[in-house]
């Protein structure tokens, strides 16, 4: 009998051993650091698409745009009517002839030449050649504004890269229709850095701090690779006791497949913080 529960006891403890083994590494699967389902806000027919999967992007660039041929003839309007400057001519001379006209009918006012009533009725007309002249200023402002409105309208029907990274999945094909109810077409992500989305034990968190160097392992092979703390939640789970730490990894090479697990050993971090400190200690000294 007293066998038999000495080897419950020693299971026991090597049950609990085992549980604070592996509670001291923690898992996640590695992710993209950013991940984007690209589409137009406005809606038409896929005029041209110039990517595929697996294609590699450069921070702006054009990946598809709708057909915008009313838009560009829309555009060559407007364009023509910026470019009329012969009413703002015309203004400009009958405004310059009616001011002359006016400062002569002042001065021979002055000389007494010139009725008070001849002098008024050319400042009237000095005042509405102005007028004249400052609508036809305003309506040129307005082509102006309109011509850029129309190309506002042509670029928001292009679809550009927000960020260097691979484009992992096209939607559409050329010729389909982007809907409001269905408006995405190409899936991109970044990959030269990673980040993993780690669960800490509050515990362990408290020490953790945006910066802070870790030595995770990634894949089945296990292959060590540093990581940057990039943000500490503020706030934790209540029902899991822990908190959320976002890792950043880079992946400049690219050898790190996006879905690995990733494992960061926080016995190990302790211990490597244990020793730094003894280190600093003994320099002291």
């Amino acid at each position: 009998m007293d066998v038999i529960k000495l080897r419950i006891i020693s299971m026991t403890v090597a049950l609990l051993f085992v549980g604070s083994a592996v509670a001291q590494e923690i898992e996640t699967f590695v992710e993209p650091y950013r991940a984007a389902a690209l589409s137009t806000t406005e809606t038409g027919v896929l005029e041209q698409i110039v990517v595929r999967d697996g294609s590699r992007v450069q921070l702006g660039q054009t990946l598809a745009w709708l057909n915008d041929d009313v838009l560009h003839a829309a555009l060559r309007v407007a364009d023509a009517g910026m470019r009329a400057k012969a009413p703002l001519k015309i203004a400009e001379n009958e405004a310059a002839i009616c001011l002359r006209l006016f400062e002569s009918y002042r001065e021979l006012r002055a000389n007494g030449n010139a009725t008070e009533r001849e002098l008024e009725r050319s400042q009237s007309d000095y005042m509405q050649a102005q007028a004249r002249l400052e609508n036809v200023r305003e309506e040129l402002a307005i082509r102006e504004l309109e011509y850029a409105r129309v190309q506002t309208q042509i670029e928001q029907r292009q679809i550009r890269a927000p960020f260097e990274g691979i484009v992992v999945r096209v939607d559409k094909e050329v010729g389909e229709q982007v809907s409001p109810t269905d408006p995405v077409v190409v899936h991109l992500v970044q990959i030269k850095t990673l980040k993993a989305l780690f669960s800490v034990p509050v515990d362990a968190a408290q020490s953790l701090r945006p910066g802070h160097v870790l030595r995770l392992s990634i894949g089945n092979d296990r292959e060590s690779r540093n990581g940057v703390i990039e943000h500490v939640s503020a706030v934790a789970d209540a029902k899991s006791g822990t908190v959320s730490v976002t890792v950043r990894i880079p992946n400049a090479e690219g050898k790190i497949q996006s879905g690995l697990v990733c494992r960061w050993d926080l016995k190990q971090q302790e211990n490597n913080k244990a020793a730094s400190r003894v280190d600093s200690t003994r320099r002291a000294y």
